[in-house]
């Protein structure tokens, strides 16, 4: 995979994924439509509407030569908005279209960190794929934060995800962060390989259904390594919960349907791997923004 879009953080990834972006559901070998819709609009750009300027792109740190490559991309790469026209030319005649702006400045810094041309070209496609906001249904679902908060994170994880443990914690501080601005809401997405990680992820529901989901969510990942009905009860009497209520609602299986509900939902998102996650939608990736949750977030709030 090209620089781009390296893992954000390490993830989990079940046995049979493939690398992202190296085939699409429509069968093996195809490219993820996403390059070929932006393929296409590469080849429909007006090949003589060449520009030489990029308001509000940071420049500073590009040699001439790296200047002139930066021109190159811009000018042959489609607006980011989905208009009939170059990155360059949405820079010039699009102000509004702030993911224009966004993908330029990201080909500027992969220039002058030392990225080829070759590879930013390979990665744009799902880098303004990644920008363009998903509808992930989020009802019912656990919040962490305010309830009306403007930004909304959406992290899907599996209990027996290492990553996606080390991931929690950081998730929720930058939601404190930002003061009642953000929330986070989490989605189930237990990997397979991972036997207890659906078990686990039901206890929590069962839990949810007396308002102590976060409780049962961190003892989960504190103790991933031994997920067993034992334990899993062991939590559930740790928390306070009313363990006749929650015995049974863990073992009617009523909670299952939710837990793939929430995979089916990131599976509809070509989730590959844990934790996913998601700003307002839009999915996070490693070279936009610093790569962090609070820079996601800060970006969600100027929109």
């Amino acid at each position: 995979m090209a620089l781009l879009l390296a893992a954000c953080s390490p993830a989990c990834n079940p046995p049979e994924a493939s690398a992202p972006g190296t085939e699409d559901p429509s069968g093996p070998g195809k490219k993820p439509q996403a390059v070929t819709d932006h393929e296409k609009k590469r080849a429909e750009l007006p090949k003589d509407d060449v520009l030489d300027q990029a308001p509000g792109v940071d420049t500073s740190k590009l040699s001439d030569a790296q200047r002139g490559v930066f021109f190159q991309i811009i000018n042959t790469e489609p607006s980011a908005c989905d208009k009939p026209h170059s990155l360059a030319r949405s820079l010039q005649d699009d102000p509004s279209c702030r993911d224009s702006l966004v993908v330029s400045q990201l080909v500027a810094d992969a220039l002058a960190s030392g990225a080829s041309p070759s590879d930013i070209k390979h990665d744009l496609p799902l880098v303004v794929e990644a920008l363009q906001p998903r509808d992930i249904p989020v009802e019912g679902r656990p919040i962490y934060g305010a309830e009306r908060a403007p930004v909304t994170v959406v992290v899907f994880a599996d209990f027996e995800c290492p990553h996606c443990r080390a991931e929690a914690p950081v998730l929720r501080k930058a939601v404190d962060q930002f003061r009642g601005r953000a929330r986070l809401i989490y989605k189930h997405f237990p990997l397979m390989g991972h036997d207890r990680a659906k078990a686990a992820a039901i206890a929590t529901e069962a839990a949810h259904e007396q308002g102590k989901f976060w409780e049962m969510h961190d003892l989960v990942f504190e103790n991933q390594t031994d997920l067993s009905d034992e334990k899993l009860y062991a939590f559930a009497q740790e928390i306070g919960l009313d363990m006749e209520k929650f015995k049974a609602a863990y073992a009617s299986g009523k909670y299952k349907s939710v837990v793939e509900k929430d995979k089916a939902d990131g599976e509809k998102l070509e989730i590959s791997g844990t934790p996913a996650v998601f700003i307002n939608g839009r999915e996070m990736i490693p070279g936009l923004f610093g790569g962090s949750v609070t820079g996601w977030i800060d970006d969600a709030l100027k929109r």
